[in-house]
């Protein structure tokens, strides 16, 4: 994992919602491809007024919404709502956090490919990283 120093805000802004993880956790693929590389899928879901904490990702992934709608907040980006059906990008080495501000929880597939051993993100709240 690269270093990445602790933050609090993402484009100077606090952000809404309570940190919590992801419900009904369940991993889909976790495979590795033929060039060595791991491929890892996996579902949750995320409550209403609820958010992951800042984190950075040292390999992109994407995050594709099956019901529900999530804002994403990513560190030099404009903050962005994605519904159902839709899917976003999650850049390596980006400060970002995605919250749940509706009040229906949202299904969430999270897919990634990295090598095998590294974990796919790394929190860097303030708080949380010590």
């Amino acid at each position: 994992m690269a270093q990445v120093e602790p933050i609090e805000k993402i484009n100077g802004k606090d952000l809404p919602g309570l940190i919590k993880g992801l419900r009904d956790k369940k991993t889909l693929v976790d495979d590795i491809r033929h060039d060595g590389q791991r491929v890892l899928a996996a579902r949750g879901t995320r409550l209403p007024g609820t958010r992951t904490p800042i984190h950075v990702h040292d390999h992109s992934g994407l995050t594709c919404v099956i019901s529900g709608q999530i804002t994403d907040f990513i560190e030099g980006k404009k903050d962005r709502i994605y519904g159902a059906g839709d899917c976003y990008f999650m850049p390596a080495g980006t400060p970002m956090s995605a919250a749940n501000l509706g009040s229906e929880p949202v299904i969430l597939v999270d897919i990634f490919v990295l090598p095998p051993g590294e974990v796919p993100m790394k929190v860097i709240e303030s708080e949380l990283s010590k």
